[in-house]
């Protein structure tokens, strides 16, 4: 009776740990050099906006932040990055406020750029947001993969959400971890 019980026991420690391997996440299947550094961006292919705050929205819990800006007459939108590393840095644009971004290129990102630095023309105060390589500087330790290996929802890599991604409902090979943002 002792052993059967000890290879139950053993057996159950085997289950539950296999079960617990089994179930970590490998390699993403997106699109970038799977390196850790997000998706590939080109600074050599630079475009700059200008631009006056009309909305900063962003907080804990609310998705990525979003710059929008009036760009002659037009509203346009820019997804930042991780509210964190925004908070962190103090970043804190005022309605009204004229922005100078600098954005490059990106294939592989929903809007077809990044914005890789901000500056506030009426203080002069320049917000970094990318490395020269192109790698997010608020990634953290995980390199642009963001939060995903611990439970977050979509690789939070600052390329704003997926217009292909409207929700997580049945499989589509460009939304691998289901919307992002």
């Amino acid at each position: 009776m002792k052993k059967t019980l000890t290879t139950l026991t053993v057996l159950l420690v085997t289950i539950t740990l296999g079960g617990t391997l089994a179930a970590q996440q490998g390699p993403g299947t997106g699109r970038g050099a799977a390196s850790g550094t997000g998706p590939q961006v080109d600074s050599t292919k630079v475009t700059s906006v200008a631009g006056d705050v009309i909305r900063f929205t962003g907080g804990p819990g609310q998705g990525m932040p979003t710059l929008v800006l009036n760009v002659g007459g037009q509203e346009q939108s820019f997804v930042l990055g991780s509210y964190r590393y925004l908070a962190a840095q103090k970043f804190a644009p005022a309605a009204g406020d004229r922005l100078q971004l600098t954005l490059w290129a990106c294939a592989s990102c929903p809007q077809g750029s990044v914005v890789a630095e901000i500056q506030n023309v009426r203080t002069s105060e320049v917000l970094k947001l990318r490395a020269a390589d192109g790698s997010p500087l608020f990634a953290g330790p995980q390199g642009g993969r963001g939060m995903r290996g611990a439970g977050g929802h979509g690789l939070h890599d600052g390329t704003g959400p997926n217009a292909s991604c409207p929700n997580a409902n049945g499989p589509n090979p460009d939304c691998p971890y289901g919307p992002r943002g």
